[in-house]
């Protein structure tokens, strides 16, 4: 007499290979969706630092010479092409740093914000109406601890006039 069915041992089995290729699969899925959060993150923190940059860029380009009127490491103030004073700067707010313009919001995150000045030889600028190239670095921290996200430009403003640059 033939009995048709499956043993005890057959199950086991069976529940066995299924359990690891499951697990295997489960983490493949959860490595795949690790991955991805990164990567959204990045971006996401490219992006803010971008919009943030481009804008300090934008407006120090149309900066006057005499327009310039502070400097230092983490700021600088202007006055803009309208006439209004205003700085870029790093502040503190609900417990993170950001990146503002005056009290305007451009960038959160901020894990770094550095102004330099250059005179038109190339040399350090101290005072304001020295100032000839400004070199800007903003780094942003991406939400979750996936890295920073740095950014550095030369902003050559328009309007200065320049003589024997090198």
């Amino acid at each position: 007499m033939k009995n048709k069915g499956f043993t005890l041992i057959e199950l086991l089995l069976t529940i066995i290979v299924v359990a690891i290729i499951s697990g295997v699969s489960a983490q493949v899925l959860v490595r795949g969706i690790e991955i991805y959060s990164l990567i959204a993150n990045r971006r996401d923190a490219l992006e803010h630092a971008r919009v943030g940059m481009d804008r300090m860029v934008s407006e120090l380009l149309l900066v006057k010479s005499l327009d310039i009127t502070s400097i230092s490491n983490t700021n600088i103030s202007f006055k803009d092409i309208n006439g209004s004073s205003t700085s870029f700067r790093r502040a503190t707010q609900y417990n993170t740093i950001d990146l503002f313009r005056g009290s305007d919001f451009l960038a959160g995150q901020v894990a770094l914000l550095d102004f330099d000045y250059y005179k038109s030889d190339g040399s350090p600028a101290n005072f304001t109406w020295d100032v000839r190239r400004i070199n800007i670095e903003l780094t942003i921290q991406t939400i979750g601890g996936y890295g920073d996200v740095p950014l550095r430009t030369e902003v050559f403003p328009r309007n200065f006039m320049y003589t024997n640059f090198r």
